[in-house]
């Protein structure tokens, strides 16, 4: 069977001196292993396509009994080349990407943890504060994956409020209040505290060696 998706590049391995392995996050939240047969050939370098947190629309034989699919073809929606051209907030961007890779359970499967991936890879590549948009990936995973800050509030918002005003961005005025508010604190402490956190209740998220370069 021939199925499509949308997915966000985790990273890819090569495989054989013509082929790569690639772990995709897709739409629906699944984590998926792909083979892509000769996309180190230089007449199609499918490689390219297959760039750690590249945004890519592809199709792929699937069969529900093996564990690794097959690509058949894809195109290249977007490369955050903004994101992966500023080395700090790049950062950021692979922490949210190791994060998914070593923390986020293998059969794990909601499509919301790929919005908010995909949200903050955007607001990184449109020069929002890359520290504030790490900050909410990280209260996101926490709180798609049971767990809520019930002593964190962001200017009288408690964490699920605010994480709810950061992802729907339903009232502009709030929202930009709360990011003002954010931007006046000690977002490095903050970050560290909540890696802390995280780390009491996804013990995981201890295998994640970038996160070492922004503490």
């Amino acid at each position: 069977m021939i199925s499509q998706s949308k997915a966000i590049v985790i990273k890819s391995f090569s495989y054989s001196e013509s082929s790569l392995i690639s772990r995709l996050l897709l739409e629906s939240g699944e984590k998926l292993s792909l083979m892509i047969k000769g996309a180190k050939n230089l007449k199609n370098n499918k490689s390219v396509l297959f760039e750690s947190m590249n945004f890519i629309d592809f199709n792929y034989y699937n069969r529900s009994n093996r564990d690794m699919q097959l690509f058949k073809e894809g195109a290249l929606l977007n490369n955050f080349s903004n994101l992966k051209s500023n080395f700090e907030k790049m950062k950021y961007g692979l922490c949210i990407i190791d994060i998914i890779d070593k923390a986020l359970p293998k059969d794990y499967q909601d499509h919301q943890m790929f919005n908010i991936a995909y949200k903050c890879l955007k607001k990184m590549e449109k020069n929002e504060n890359h520290k504030i948009t790490f900050l909410f990936f990280l209260l996101s995973f926490s709180h798609f994956n049971g767990y809520s800050f019930n002593s964190f509030t962001v200017n009288n918002l408690n964490s699920e409020k605010a994480l709810d005003l950061f992802i729907n961005n339903y009232n502009k005025i709030e929202y930009y209040e709360m990011i003002d508010h954010l931007k006046e604190v000690d977002l490095d402490m903050l970050i560290k505290k909540t890696i802390i956190f995280i780390k009491s209740s996804i013990p995981e998220i201890s295998y994640v060696k970038s996160l070492k370069f922004i503490n």
